[in-house]
């Protein structure tokens, strides 16, 4: 009876993540680039351009952990700017309690007003 009742919880969960992750996603983004010099328009540009080419590159069911993990990797290249960097592992930490995929996260930055 409990593995049932969770299989549903999670399913309905599932069921409205499509409405929840680009309000989720950009609301993440905003927060972590407002009142830093990537609040402006064409920094702001280059940093979307970055998370969606990083994005891009994993499997769609890829976790926000996996995320991370590249991310903080010292190899790591993302466009040689530190600050970029550090933008994009707040987003990812910000975003760890939704549990999307890079699928659901890439959706939501789709979304970009």
């Amino acid at each position: 009876m409990h593995t049932a009742i969770h299989h549903s919880v999670q399913d309905h969960v599932r069921n409205i993540a499509p409405v929840i992750a680009p309000i989720a996603v950009m609301d993440a983004l905003h927060d972590v680039t407002t009142g830093t010099p990537l609040d402006q328009p064409d920094r702001f540009d280059a940093l979307y351009r970055d998370l969606m080419d990083l994005l891009d590159g994993f499997h769609p069911q890829a976790t926000i952990d996996e995320c991370l993990m590249v991310v903080g990797h010292p190899m790591n290249q993302i466009a040689g700017r530190e600050e970029r960097r550090d933008a994009m592992t707040r987003f990812f930490e910000m975003l760890i309690p939704t549990h999307l995929t890079v699928s659901e996260i890439l959706t939501g930055l789709e979304t970009r007003a």
